[in-house]
Formats: C-alpha cells, structure tokens, sequence
C-alpha cells in the first residue's frame, strides 16, 4: 500500500480497526438516525490501487456502506516518468507502465474482496 503523508504511523492492525471504525460509525448512525427520525447514509472513499486495497480494506467493511466510491481517476500523472492515461475504463495491452491501472482493475478488486456490484460508485475526472 501506499504510506501517505511522511510521519504517518502503519500498523498491521490498521486495516482491522478501520473495518470496526465503520461498523461503530453504522451502529452510531443507526441509532442517532432512530433518535431523529430520519437514515444516515454512510459512504467511504476507496483506493483505486490493489496494493492499497489489500493493505487497507477489508470486504466486511461492505456490511455497513450504504456504497463506496472509488478513484476513478489520477490512475497517471505528473509524478510518472512517462506520459499516461490519468482515468481509463481498460489497461491497453502497450501501457508501458508496471502498475496497469484502469476503471475495470479497481472495480474487480472490490468485488474479488466481497463488495458487492451494486454498491460500487466510480468516481470520474470532472
């Protein structure tokens, strides 16, 4: 996965706390919902990359989303020592990059890790 900002503390549990954060921040919003009359929903922000995706989400996380969003976008960018495509729905079989990036790779990876199709939102370039 990726480290973030530098400074930034990484724990092998942190994947495990953030799967029990969101189920806390559901049964929160449940009850406060209940409380007001009215549902929350709860959504989250997810990596596009694989590597971030195992090192961070858990597929039970899915439990408690109403739905997920995930970067379907800055696959690419100024950082990369060639140019490349920042959103694409496919990897091209010629991208000269090692990382394969694509709309189709993020969504698979959430699915393969039991979210479900239907709770899958892809963010887009704007």
């Amino acid at each position: 996965g990726s480290d973030g900002n530098v400074g930034n503390v990484i724990r092998a549990e942190d994947k495990a706390n953030f799967a029990a954060l969101i189920q806390e921040f559901r049964s929160q919003l449940n009850a406060y919902g209940s409380s007001v009359g009215r549902q929350h929903l709860l959504t989250a922000f997810l990596p596009a990359a694989s590597a971030e995706v195992d090192a961070g989400i858990a597929g039970s996380i899915f439990n408690n989303l109403d739905f997920a969003t995930v970067q379907g976008y800055d696959f690419y960018g100024s950082w990369e020592p060639q140019t490349n495509h920042q959103s694409q729905l496919f990897s091209p079989a010629a991208n000269p990059n090692p990382n394969k990036f694509s709309v189709d790779s993020a969504v698979n990876k959430l699915i393969s890790i039991g979210a479900p199709a239907n709770k899958i939102v892809v963010g887009v370039p704007a």
